[in-house]
């Protein structure tokens, strides 16, 4: 019994470690997270308030709910490891929560919003998943090392509202200082690059996501006009089935009757074939765009 017993206990705590999880809202009230609390999972917006500084530690995965990011307006150091990174991501991403039953996808979440007030911000060895606005700095204050951003909606990163050219799921580092906010970026290799010209940078968020949605209109609009030509389509070539004896019994003008309906099949068949090839062009296109 007493061998029972201990195995019944060994199991729940071997439950309690696999399935536990931390609730947040509000202002953070430690000065450092690390991983034993994982997953964390963000109910409202979570604040590190003007005067504290906050580290996060490796390892550590935040789970946001819809509507909900991470405000800054203290300090916060993101200490991630290249083995174990600090994952930020929404509550939908199956990747970090197996219990998820749907899909992630981009702004399922806001996003990291690092305030003009703030004491500035280190990032180091972190990926950012889903959210609207990946990270947002109103302060030149904010450094990234080795940060990796995937399928954010609007933007990857942006500091004073401009677009810092960042591709989807390449390590990414920036070093600024308040007195040089335009300083470039590099790749995960660590060569330097040049910073691009603000239209290029543009390219990269808004324009990525007007082509997103551009497409997905072309597909939807493509297949629907291709289905609604499918039945004049379907109709005259029915009609052009007859045998002769029939067709000249339906239609005793047979001569004019039958140029209109080799007309009618030939114009709707080829408007049809060519809707449903630009609509599909179009899905192509919303698919692809998720890739870069």
């Amino acid at each position: 019994m007493k061998r029972i017993a201990a195995f019944s206990i060994f199991v729940a705590a071997l439950a309690a470690a696999l399935f536990a999880e931390t609730h947040l809202s509000g202002d953070i009230k430690t000065a450092t997270i690390d991983s034993t609390g994982n997953p964390y999972i963000v109910d409202q917006d979570i604040v590190v308030p003007a005067g504290k500084k906050v580290t996060i530690k490796e390892g550590c995965v935040f789970l946001f709910k819809g509507f909900t990011g991470l405000n800054v307006f203290g300090q916060i150091n993101v200490a991630g490891s290249a083995k174990h990174p600090v994952v930020f991501t929404s509550v939908n991403d199956g990747d970090y929560n197996p219990k998820s039953d749907q899909l992630p996808n981009p702004f399922d979440w806001n996003g990291m919003l690092i305030a003009k007030e703030s004491g500035g911000a280190l990032l180091e060895d972190f990926s950012l998943r889903y959210s609207v606005y990946g990270v947002k700095s109103q302060t030149a204050n904010v450094s990234i090392r080795g940060g990796v951003f995937r399928q954010n909606g609007q933007f990857h990163f942006t500091i004073n509202e401009k677009i810092q050219y960042v591709q989807d799921n390449i390590a990414y580092s920036y070093t600024a200082t308040p007195g040089e906010p335009e300083r470039a970026g590099t790749s995960a290799a660590g060569e330097g690059s040049t910073k691009p010209s603000q239209q290029q940078s543009k390219m990269s968020g808004k324009d990525k996501v007007i082509f997103r949605y551009t497409s997905l209109s072309i597909g939807v609009v493509g297949i629907a006009a291709g289905s609604l030509m499918l039945m004049p389509w379907s109709s005259a070539k029915k009609e052009l089935s007859l045998n002769d004896t029939l067709f000249t019994q339906k239609y005793p003008d047979y001569t004019d009757k039958w140029n209109g309906f080799v007309a009618s099949e030939n114009g709707w068949g080829a408007g049809s074939i060519i809707s449903y090839f630009l609509g599909l062009l179009g899905l192509i296109g919303f698919g692809v765009s998720f890739a870069f």
